[in-house]
C-alpha cells in the first residue's frame, strides 16, 4: 500500500476535529490536528470553498449543515458501538485477569482509549478512558500499522514519534509491524511502557484496535498466545455488534 497523501489526512483530520458540533479557530484546529498554522488555513480555505466547511463569527471554523448531519450520524455510530462493547471488554477483563481497551484513532498522529475492562486483580494496571498515545505507539500502534499496510515512509514518520522506554532500532520496529501483519495481532514487550507486554488487534474498519496488557513475564508463551487469540475474537465480536451476532469467548487457561 502506498503511503496516505498528507494533505488528504490533514483534511481529514480537520472534518474529524470539528465532527462533534464545535465551532473552532484557527489556531484551535491546528492545535488540535497537529498542523502549522499556514497548512492548517490553506485547508480550511478550501473545505470553506468546497463547501464542508462554513466560517461563522469570531473566524469559527464549522461543519457546514449537509456535512455536520453527517458527522452526527457516524458520532451516534460511534457511541451507540463503545456502549454495547463495554460490557464485552469487562467480560474479557475478568475472563483473562487483565486490562481490556477498546482504542480509536484520533486525528492523524494519536490513539484514543474510548472504553475498558478493567481487571479485579488485586494488583493491576492503571489505564484511564480518555488517555491517548502516539500512533505508532505500542502493541495498538503496531496492530494498526499492519492492518492499514501504511508504506516505510509514514511508518518511519510514526516511528520517530514515540519516546520508547527501551532503544528499539526503525528496522526492529517494522519487523515486528510485518510480523503483526502474518500474525493478525501487534505485540509490545516493555518498549513503550516498561515492564508491561501488550498485545492488540485491529477491527476491519481500520480506526477501533481492541488491546490486552500484562506484566512482563506473568504469562507462560502459551498463555499469551490464547489471550491474542481472545482477543481476535473479541475484536470480531465487536465488529459484528450492528449486526447482533456474537461469537462466543475463548476460555482462559485454569
Amino acid at each position: 500500500m502506498s503511503s496516505p497523501v498528507p494533505s488528504v489526512v490533514q483534511a481529514f483530520a480537520i472534518m474529524r476535529a470539528l465532527g462533534d458540533g464545535r465551532a473552532l479557530t484557527l489556531s484551535e484546529v491546528a492545535l488540535t490536528c497537529g498542523i502549522s498554522p499556514s497548512s492548517c488555513l490553506g485547508l480550511l480555505r478550501t473545505l470553506v470553498g468546497e463547501g464542508v466547511l462554513s466560517l461563522g463569527e469570531g473566524k469559527r471554523y464549522a461543519l457546514s449543515p449537509p456535512w455536520s448531519e453527517i458527522a452526527a450520524s457516524d458520532l451516534d455510530r460511534s457511541t451507540r458501538l463503545v456502549a454495547r462493547a463495554r460490557p464485552l471488554l469487562e467480560r474479557a477483563a475478568r475472563a483473562w485477569h487483565a486490562p481490556i481497551g477498546l482504542w480509536r484513532v484520533a486525528g492523524r498522529d494519536r490513539l484514543q482509549l474510548v472504553a475498558l475492562g478493567q481487571s479485579v486483580a488485586a494488583t493491576r494496571i492503571h489505564m484511564e478512558e480518555g488517555q491517548r498515545q502516539p500512533i505508532g505507539s505500542g502493541a495498538v500502534g503496531r496492530a494498526l500499522a499492519a492492518a492499514q499496510r501504511v508504506g516505510r515512509d509514514e511508518l518511519a514518520r510514526r516511528f520517530a514519534a514515540v519516546r520508547w522506554q527501551r532503544p528499539v532500532s526503525f528496522d526492529d520496529y517494522a519487523a515486528e509491524v510485518a510480523q503483526a501483519v502474518t500474525q493478525g495481532h501487534g505485540v509490545d514487550d516493555g518498549l513503550s511502557y516498561a515492564g508491561i507486554t501488550s498485545v492488540a488487534v485491529c477491527l476491519p474498519d481500520d480506526t477501533l484496535c481492541v488491546s490486552a496488557s500484562v506484566f512482563a513475564g506473568s504469562r507462560t508463551d502459551a498463555e499469551f498466545a490464547d489471550l491474542a487469540a481472545a482477543l481476535q475474537e473479541l475484536a470480531a465480536e465487536i465488529a459484528a455488534l450492528d449486526q447482533k451476532h456474537a461469537l462466543p469467548l475463548r476460555k482462559a487457561r485454569a
